[in-house]
């Protein structure tokens, strides 16, 4: 049964009912009846919306990835001490990937699939790249870590935090077979472990 939504929220609820689904199916095995019946709404509605379930993942993906970059930026200040950035940026890129796992493999296949695309968004989405290398920089010149180049630090702590959910099924089958729902468990446990291995590595 459908139910009785305003013009006002119409649009909130259809991208909340999208967002359920596409992280449950992923784009390509989500149907657009599957998000109307989710919304509680008629299909001719939600075209009316949005045209194709790839305009409406769009949008969904784009909020998505800002608050990607707004996480990387909010936790980089210039002055900032590095081993405080590393457990404020785990702690809450996690839970931001946990929250929104079609993230990871979405990035990726529009990296080899739509690469103009990923040009596009990196003009619109931006990291504070000098604030980020002048505090990796001023770490070093107070001997708090090891010389390192700030581009192998970040892509470093990317990797770790990125790789097991886009390899998610793959460790799943290899490691966790009998027991599926011990996956979830790794997954948590993927916090602390790399906040102990990126300090131990920049230990100076």
């Amino acid at each position: 049964m459908e139910k009785t939504i305003t013009k006002g929220n119409t649009e909130v609820q259809i991208l909340n009912a999208a967002r359920k689904v596409f992280i449950k199916k992923g784009l390509d095995g989500t149907r657009m009846q599957e998000i109307a019946d989710e919304a509680h709404i008629n299909k001719a509605l939600l075209h009316y919306y949005f045209r194709s379930k790839e305009k409406l993942f769009e949008q969904i993906f784009e909020k998505a990835l800002n608050d990607v970059f707004e996480v990387i930026n909010r936790c980089i200040y210039e002055d900032g001490d590095i081993y405080t950035f590393i457990e404020t940026f785990v702690t809450h890129y996690l839970s931001l990937i946990k929250e929104n796992p079609f993230i990871p493999n979405f990035i990726f296949n529009e990296i080899t699939t739509h690469p103009e695309r990923m040009k596009q968004l990196s003009t619109q989405f931006k990291i504070n790249v000098p604030a980020f290398r002048h505090m990796i920089e001023k770490n070093i010149n107070q001997k708090k870590i090891t010389p390192i180049r700030p581009e192998h630090f970040m892509v470093d702590l990317l990797g770790l935090c990125i790789f097991p959910y886009v390899s998610r099924p793959l460790i799943e089958e290899i490691f966790f077979k009998e027991q599926p729902a011990e996956t979830e468990h790794f997954l948590n446990e993927r916090k602390q472990h790399i906040i102990f291995l990126m300090k131990k590595a920049l230990q100076a």
